[in-house]
């Protein structure tokens, strides 16, 4: 790794460190966004079942696995390497597409319950919906249909 690349992406974590803390983002709100936002999911008729299949008795891990995707995301900290797509795609025959639309408003509903600062609400917002597109194309999108 050159130096240059290692001087680019300390510069890029600092950033975004310093762009999280003017929206009042710290580490308590992303582990208050995850723990809040899966009480939601998990109490959820629609999405709770889908998700318990999938996770069983194993949330904490994958609560700790949401908080460092999240820092990830907001941090730039390096903490999340890994691939979320073929674990969705292993829940392919259990989720539709408004099931996004579900989970999109409950993440919403768990910002404004955290108390998050517009700034912050906008920006994990405009992640969630990019990630839920995202998904959504890569688990329906047929170009023949």
């Amino acid at each position: 790794m050159s130096a240059n690349y290692s001087l680019r992406a300390t510069e890029a974590r600092e950033a975004a460190r310093a762009e999280a803390a003017a929206m009042g983002i710290t580490a308590q709100t992303v582990s208050d966004l995850v723990d809040t936002f899966y009480g939601h999911v998990r109490a959820d008729a629609d999405l709770g079942p889908i998700f318990e299949k999938a996770i069983g008795d194993t949330w904490e891990p994958h609560l700790d696995t949401m908080k460092r995707f999240w820092s990830a995301i907001v941090f730039h900290d390096g903490g999340y390497s890994g691939r979320p797509m073929p674990a969705h795609v292993k829940l392919k025959p259990d989720i539709a597409p408004e099931h996004f639309s579900r989970w999109l408003g409950l993440f919403e509903q768990t910002l404004d319950e955290i108390g998050a600062s517009e700034a912050a609400k906008a920006a994990f917002l405009d992640r969630a919906n990019r990630i839920a597109k995202s998904f959504q194309l890569q688990l329906f999108y047929s170009p023949y249909e």
